[in-house]
């Protein structure tokens, strides 16, 4: 019975392998939409503002009234900061995806060993 669920888990195991392998590298895979909503963003970011509470907030705050840089400098600055932040989750998601499937692949194998010696056994 052990061997069952021992050729079970393996087989999660390698389903788990695949589906990283699939889904890693997600910006790599959909660029055209990140760049989409970067610019998306640097276009809207500096006028953008939330509608007043009445109690924090007497009036509504746009980031260009409250920096010198203008419109233009503005969008120039939100497209650096989405530019570094998006350097930063594609190198992070790089990392963390192929320290997941080689933590996967280690598992594999210690499960293939246990299991190698659970026939053996019996």
């Amino acid at each position: 019975m052990q061997i069952y669920y021992k050729e079970k888990a393996l087989l999660a195991n390698q389903y788990k392998i695949e589906k990283a392998e699939r889904n890693k590298n997600w910006i790599g895979r959909n660029w055209v939409n990140v760049t989409l909503f970067g610019i998306f963003m640097s276009a809207v970011g500096p006028v953008y503002t939330h509608q007043p509470d009445g109690i924090y907030r007497r009036e509504a705050v746009r980031a260009v009234d409250l920096s010198d840089l203008g419109y233009l400098g503005l969008g120039i600055a939100f497209a650096f900061f989405y530019t570094f932040c998006l350097f930063i989750a594609y190198f992070t998601g790089k990392y963390q995806d192929e320290k997941k499937i080689s933590r996967l692949k280690k598992e594999r194998e210690k499960l293939r060993i246990e299991l190698h010696l659970l026939k053996g056994k019996s």
